[in-house]
């Protein structure tokens, strides 16, 4: 009896010595931090200023025309535009009106309805943008931003000038 209290002593021993040897390790807690990332404001791009001159020539109205026919400006820049009005006969005043594409017949007839009030040119979304009437030797300017990369027509609607009066605007 004594050897089987022996025996028993001897393994309790082993089984203490052996779950004491080794202390049980807790997993580590990592703390995580939440960061916040601010987006920052879009700073406000700058357009890039795209000045023209367009003359608005002849002495009749079959030598009426803008000079130069095309125009080739770059998307997402703003337009300074001056007219200048280079006639001298009677009757020769112009404007200048940017509309899209293929519209011009309809927004000139327009214009007319609208009268000198509103510079020949009327309320439609399809006018992205016009001009005072130029008076004889008269130069007006206009500010306006590009239009989306495409292509337009500019325009005379001061009355019986369309179509004589056309010219292409290209935004590329």
């Amino acid at each position: 009896m004594k050897r089987k209290s022996l025996t028993i002593i001897a393994i309790l021993g082993l089984l203490v010595s052996t779950s004491c040897g080794e202390a049980k390790k807790e997993p580590v807690k990592k703390e995580t931090k939440k960061v916040e990332v601010q987006e920052k404001e879009a700073e406000p791009e700058v357009k890039q200023i795209v000045e023209i001159t367009v003359e608005a020539v002849g002495e009749s109205m079959a030598e009426i025309a803008f000079e130069p026919k095309s125009l080739s400006i770059p998307k997402n820049s703003r337009v300074k535009l001056t007219l200048k009005n280079v006639s001298s006969a009677a009757g020769m005043l112009h404007n200048f009106v940017l509309v899209e594409l293929g519209t011009g017949q309809e927004i000139a007839t327009a214009g007319i309805k609208a009268g000198n009030e509103n510079n020949f040119i009327p309320k439609d979304k399809r006018v992205i943008a016009g001009s005072a009437v130029a008076d004889l030797g008269e130069s007006v300017t206009i500010e306006f931003d590009a239009p989306k990369a495409g292509s337009y027509h500019y325009i005379c609607t001061y009355p019986g000038h369309y179509p004589m009066m056309i010219g292409r605007m290209n935004v590329e």
